[in-house]
């Protein structure tokens, strides 16, 4: 008996973690491409989702425990710009060269975006066109796993990377502002195989 209940211990510890890798991998909003690409990243503990009752506390969006704090101001709404104390310190500007893997699908040998990846994509085009990042520059990189010949993967790439450039382009971000670029298999991620799927992907690397 005690067997099992150690068992069910370990095995409920380890579930924590996952459960915390399954919220990450959830839809990006636009806050986290102001995030990724401004700085602009939401307020510490003291974000909340909603004010709370007189006397109940306030439960973190950023962190998931409760705060018990009737000062703590409303969480922003997003894509708007936060207000600055005269004379503090502002947060500086993600650098050039950021990336953000924008986590895009495409039918299998094809360049078309699915219906999922130009949900995605949307959200993306929605953050380029907020002030915060309406000065950016952005290079759109295609990758693939090295499955196939390199030639067919590098012209394949090219295409994805287009195709979601036209996608941003329709949506009304300037064409000068997205640069292009394929780069097949040549470019795999750090620490996989170069035939690992997690490959087979598009970023969006700032360049301005």
């Amino acid at each position: 008996m005690r067997a099992f209940a150690l068992c069910l211990l370990i095995g409920g510890v380890a579930a924590v973690p996952a459960a915390a890798l399954s919220q990450e991998d959830g839809p990006r909003t636009v806050d986290d491409y102001l995030c990724a690409f401004a700085g602009e990243c939401g307020d510490d503990a003291t974000d909340v989702e909603e004010a709370p009752r007189p006397g109940a506390p306030r439960v973190s969006a950023q962190r998931g425990f409760s705060l018990s704090n009737p000062n703590a101001r409303p969480r922003r709404p997003a894509g708007t710009a936060r207000r600055t104390t005269p004379g503090a310190p502002r947060r500086p500007a993600a650098a050039q060269g950021q990336r953000v893997n924008l986590r895009l699908s495409f039918e299998t040998g094809s360049a078309r975006l699915t219906p999922t990846a130009e949900a995605e994509a949307r959200v993306f085009g929605q953050s380029l066109l907020l002030p915060q990042l309406a000065n950016m520059r952005f290079r759109i990189e295609g990758h693939t796993d090295s499955t196939g010949s390199r030639a067919g993967n590098l012209a394949l790439s090219q295409r994805r990377a287009q195709s979601v450039a036209d996608f941003l382009v329709a949506m009304g971000v300037p064409r000068d502002r997205l640069q292009v670029q394929g780069y097949g298999p040549d470019r795999p991620l750090p620490g996989t195989r170069a035939s690992a799927g997690e490959n087979r992907r598009v970023e969006a690397v700032r360049v301005s």
